[in-house]
């Protein structure tokens, strides 16, 4: 009998609410308001989120090219 499971990690975001000050990318550039997110590393078995792994984190991300910063908070 032959068993196959992927297992992995993954950071998981969620929360969309933009902040209030227009900031500049240092990835692409753009000047706009960034995306305020929290979100977590998890074990992942067949791509599914199972078992977080480290706290929640809190993140900015540039509404332009997706690119994710850690707020300092």
């Amino acid at each position: 009998m032959f068993f196959f499971f992927i297992i992995g990690v993954r950071f998981v975001a969620w929360g969309g609410e933009t902040t209030g000050p227009q900031m500049r990318c240092g990835k692409c550039g753009t000047v706009g308001q960034f995306v305020d997110k929290k979100g977590m590393l998890f074990v992942t078995l067949f791509f599914i989120p199972v078992v977080p792994v480290s706290g929640t984190k809190h993140l900015l991300q540039c509404a332009a090219c997706g690119t994710r910063l850690r707020a300092a908070r």
